[in-house]
Parts: C-alpha cells; sequence; structure tokens
C-alpha cells in the first residue's frame, strides 16, 4: 500500500478528510489510518490482518469489479507491465461513460461544450464521443482530473454523501448547471445500483479520489 501511502501523505489535510468521508474511515483520516481502512473494505475485519497486497491490486479488484476491457487496456502487455495510474484512468473513464451514456444528444453536447471551456486538449472530444480505455490513456491529466471530478461530483449527489468542503474544482458544479437536479440522477442513477456491496462502492469512491488527487498533485 506504500504508492496509496505516499499519494494520500502528499495530499492536504483537507483532501485526506475528504477522503475519510468517501470511504467512510471512522478514525481518523491520518495516512496510516487510511491505509488500513482501505485494507479493511477489501479483505474485511479479520482478513485485514493478514492482508498485504499493493493498492495497484485494491484497484485492479475495483476495475475487474466494473468490468473494464483489459484486453483494451493491456494491448498485449502484461499486468505487471501496467501502471496503477493507468488502472485508476481506466475505471474513472468506464464510470464517465457509464453516465455519460445515459443523457441526451444535447445534454452530452452542453457536458462536452462545458468540458471543452475547462481544457484545451483537442483529444477529449474524440475520447468523450467514444473512446475507450486506451483513448482515456492518451487524454491529459487534467482532463483525467476533470472527469473524475465529473463522476465524483455524480456519485457523491446520487448516493447522498455531503462533504464539508469543496473536493472538486468548478467542473462538477458546471455539470450541476447544465444538467440541473434531476440531470445528476439520470447521471449516476444506472451506475449506484451496480455498487451493491457497502466496500465495493466506498472503494470505487476511493480509487475515483485517489485518481483525482493523482492528476492534481502531478499538474
Amino acid at each position: 500500500m506504500r504508492e496509496f501511502y505516499d499519494i494520500v501523505r502528499a495530499a492536504t489535510d483537507e483532501q485526506r478528510h475528504g477522503l475519510g468521508e468517501l470511504i467512510g474511515s471512522g478514525f481518523g483520516s491520518q495516512p496510516d489510518t487510511l491505509c488500513d481502512h482501505i485494507k479493511y473494505l477489501r479483505a474485511g475485519t479479520i482478513g485485514q490482518l493478514f492482508w498485504q497486497s499493493s493498492w495497484k491490486q485494491v484497484v485492479t479488484d475495483v476495475a475487474d469489479h466494473m468490468g473494464i476491457d483489459w484486453r483494451s487496456l493491456l494491448a498485449g502487455r502484461r499486468w505487471r507491465e501496467l501502471s496503477t495510474q493507468e488502472i485508476e484512468v481506466a475505471v474513472v473513464a468506464k464510470l464517465f461513460h457509464a453516465m455519460f451514456d445515459q443523457l441526451s444528444p444535447e445534454q452530452q453536447q452542453k457536458v462536452v461544450m462545458e468540458i471543452q471551456r475547462e481544457s484545451d486538449d483537442p483529444r477529449l472530444e474524440s475520447f468523450l464521443f467514444g473512446g475507450g480505455a486506451m483513448a482515456a490513456a492518451k487524454v491529459s491529466g487534467f482532463g483525467v482530473y476533470l472527469m473524475a471530478s465529473t463522476v465524483l461530483g455524480g456519485l457523491t449527489n446520487a448516493l447522498g454523501l455531503t462533504l464539508p468542503f469543496a473536493v472538486y474544482m468548478g467542473m462538477s458544479q458546471a455539470i450541476a448547471l447544465v444538467l440541473g437536479a434531476v440531470g445528476w440522477a439520470v447521471l449516476a442513477g444506472g451506475i449506484v445500483w451496480t455498487l451493491n456491496q457497502p466496500n465495493w462502492e466506498r472503494l470505487t469512491l476511493g480509487v475515483i479520489y485517489v485518481s483525482l488527487l493523482r492528476n492534481a498533485q502531478e499538474a
């Protein structure tokens, strides 16, 4: 879990508190505590005592649960050749497209316009209208940040999770204005009910948020 620990240690206290809220950590938001809670979510009360796998394995397990296209992501490589970040991006992309595909063509166009207003990455539009994991991997870190922000905003809203600070940039707020209150429910409604176990729900939120933190730190 060293990779996870390093990312959350580099985050601000406010950001760590947000992650703790998302994953349901009831014992604080220090890096060690957050690491332990991820282990608990993945392996359970007893299993966490013996669970020694990496953050990459956690992200991989979430990706499996979400049903990402491993053939496309691997592109002839072995799993050990993939970076954790690539798998995180694939999870974000899978969730974003699951949300995006539920929108009407008019709503999709509005979302694309808002995203383009925030980023000048020319690859974003082609990804939004039909890209997969390979296309997502080519999107800039800021583009991934925008997608993760939008997904996180939709899921937390649909799940009724209210965070006591601004987790995301203005992107999720802009999407909310475009779609309206009902739009948020449409955006995330088809996803929330597939996260049918609390551990997977919280782990998925954690993966999205760590992806957001990683790209913010790299920027």
